[in-house]
């Protein structure tokens, strides 16, 4: 394998380990550390807060090693001209759901008062129904996360089709 060959494999690693830590993060925060928090009663508010702002760091290197990466893997696959119309709309796709993602992570950020991925103020009521619950906030930044990872998947499928 020559110098290039290994900067692609590199630039796939990154591009999966920065989101896999921020959907699996944002899953162990949703499923796990939000609902121990919920049941303490208020107790470990200063701790979520601190947690918040760690988790925050982590979204935003995730979200710059993303882009970089993800820029870098879209000129790789296109530039070629191997891959069909199918490919390039399931990366339009892709890549909206990724910029709704964006979107609504530094939307939650300049509310005033919250924090990017904890905040008991805006969940939403309990009487709601739970697909609107399911389908707001931060929940819907996992749920888009979950659609990315299976979008990818598609995509790699769809190249090795076309060039394989």
């Amino acid at each position: 394998m020559n110098v290039l060959e290994w900067f692609h494999i590199f630039v796939r690693w990154a591009h999966f380990v920065s989101a896999a830590a921020w959907v699996g993060g944002s899953l162990f925060w949703l499923f796990v550390l939000r609902p121990a928090a919920n049941r303490s009663e208020g107790k470990t508010q200063p701790l979520m807060k601190a947690v918040a702002n760690e988790f925050r760091s982590l979204v935003d290197t995730c979200i710059f090693v993303l882009l970089a990466t993800g820029a870098i893997m879209t000129f790789n696959k296109l530039a070629p001209g191997l891959v069909g119309v199918s490919y390039v709309a399931v990366l339009g796709m892709k890549i909206a759901s990724v910029a709704l993602m964006f979107y609504l992570i530094r939307a939650r950020r300049h509310t005033p008062n919250i924090s990017p991925a904890f905040n008991r103020s805006n969940e939403p009521k309990k009487n709601r129904f739970g697909i609107v619950r399911l389908l707001s906030g931060y929940n819907l930044v996992v749920l888009l996360g979950l659609l990315v990872f299976l979008l990818s998947d598609l995509l790699n499928f769809i190249y090795n089709s076309s060039t394989g």
